[in-house]
């Protein structure tokens, strides 16, 4: 499951149409590969197939339109591999590894650094906010004023 929300192309016949709703209004844009290079370009086009951007080239890590022009679409559209495998686009890996996400991910969990950090955290070794740094437990008893809370020597094998 990945962290992001994408975008599906159909790669089974290129050049290929993906209709994009933004807002109010629909965007068109046009993947093709030429073999020559080994290279997936784009064209984008609005609600009235004005063309808005033709012949871009998809490169990994970077936004599709990193322009500020009130015609394009205020979503940034990236190609990227959640998984962190790959580092370019190809015929070969895009929509089966790199996919293009919408660059919508909440800074903290993009980087777990950032993430619900306390005076208490050693490690941040994960997302949660463990005291410890050493289990995935939310709060610790020991460290919790709760009176309902069970013992920290508390054991069920006893």
């Amino acid at each position: 499951m990945s962290l992001r929300d994408k975008l599906i192309v159909d790669m089974s016949d290129l050049p290929n149409y993906v209709i994009l709703p933004i807002g109010t209004e629909n965007f068109t844009i046009e993947f093709y590969y030429r073999e020559r290079y080994d290279t997936l370009y784009f064209n984008l086009y609005d609600s009235d197939d004005t063309p808005l951007i033709m012949g871009e080239k998809l490169v990994y890590g970077m936004p599709l339109w990193n322009i500020n022009d009130a015609n394009l679409p205020s979503e940034r559209i990236v190609p990227l591999d959640e998984a962190g495998v790959e580092d370019t686009v190809s015929i070969d890996n895009f929509q089966s590894s790199v996919f293009l996400y919408f660059d919508d991910l909440d800074p903290e969990v993009e980087n777990p650094d950032n993430a619900d950090q306390d005076d208490l955290d050693s490690d941040n070794s994960d997302l949660l906010d463990d005291d410890s740094g050493s289990s995935l437990i939310e709060d610790e008893p020991a460290v919790d004023n709760n009176e309902f809370a069970l013992p920290s020597d508390w054991s069920d094998t006893k």
